[in-house]
């Protein structure tokens, strides 16, 4: 007696290890790399991998995501600010929703005791609707040493399901160095992850090490991110031209076809992409990226 939001749902959640983090990832909406996409003269964020990103980051970005086929929204925004003691700190504010999710688990009365759903003993009075909302907050910092890139997230959650709550918290650590036509980068995730649930019990998501590469040939990004632990992988590229567009195409464990393109402006950026999964359960997904520098509103973030 489950409907189709509460199915995807524990597919989401138990199939794909599925968290709120992993709505960082929407950045390859400019980029067929997590791993190892770095540009200095970019204003993309990558909060995937915190060495990645750029202290030169004048933009705030909002994304809007629509996950399979609607059922579950994804709002994230981006921006950097100025502080006395970290210099530049980059900052993600992460929210994820699946609404208008049936509950029946009230609403079956077994009268003959045969363990047999009747239609006659459906109470349809009974049936109620929940919702599923997860809150992150990302802090990253990024810097150099020795022309390498290094960075660290510190990343918190808060979700609530039916009447329970829990908080997260997990740091990423990340590394990025480029060479004459390629780049390569490193990261662990989810390091000393733990959930705390309202009832008591505590969860713990194992980390992850992922290997990124990225090779440019001109104005083509040839891309490969590999994860260790659990045998996922990305394999993307991007074509830019006269460095105003840029189109993406990729393909990874869990999406059998990823199309995006990106307008970039000095004053304000546009991208859109559209992802059909592996698991065609789950449905297409749609992304839209909206970026503005923040000197166009004479602001001092």
């Amino acid at each position: 007696m489950l409907n189709k939001k509460f199915i995807i749902l524990c597919l989401i959640q138990v199939t794909l290890g599925y968290n709120i983090f992993n709505h960082t990832q929407d950045y390859k909406v400019s980029s067929s790399s997590y791993t190892a996409s770095y540009n200095s003269n970019n204003s993309i964020y990558n909060f995937f991998n915190p060495a990645c990103n750029n202290d030169n980051n004048q933009f705030v970005y909002s994304i809007l995501g629509n996950h399979f086929n609607g059922i579950l929204e994804n709002q994230q925004l981006f921006f950097s600010l100025n502080t006395k003691i970290l210099n530049k700190i980059n900052i993600a504010l992460l929210r994820t929703s699946i609404d208008d999710i049936y509950d029946t688990s009230s609403a079956w009365d077994d009268y003959n005791q045969n363990d047999i759903v009747d239609l006659d003993e459906i109470n349809y009075n009974s049936i109620n609707t929940f919702s599923h909302n997860t809150l992150g907050l990302i802090l990253s910092k990024s810097f150099s040493i020795n022309k390498i890139r290094l960075g660290i997230n510190t990343k918190f959650s808060i979700s609530s399901l039916f009447d329970q709550h829990s908080f997260s918290h997990s740091f990423d650590f990340g590394t990025y160095k480029n060479f004459n036509g390629y780049s390569i980068g490193l990261v662990l995730k989810d390091f000393l992850n733990r959930s705390y649930w309202s009832e008591g019990e505590i969860n713990k998501v194992p980390s992850q090490i992922i290997f990124g590469s990225n090779f440019n040939i001109k104005s083509i990004n040839l891309s490969f991110d590999y994860s260790v632990f659990d045998n996922t992988y990305m394999l993307g590229t991007s074509y830019d031209y006269n460095s105003l567009v840029s189109f993406q195409l990729g393909h990874s464990t869990f999406e059998n076809l990823y199309l995006g393109f990106l307008l970039n402006f000095e004053k304000f950026n546009i991208g859109y992409s559209f992802v059909i999964p592996k698991y065609t359960e789950l449905g297409t997904s749609q992304r839209i990226l909206i970026g503005i520098n923040k000197d166009f509103f004479n602001l001092k973030l």
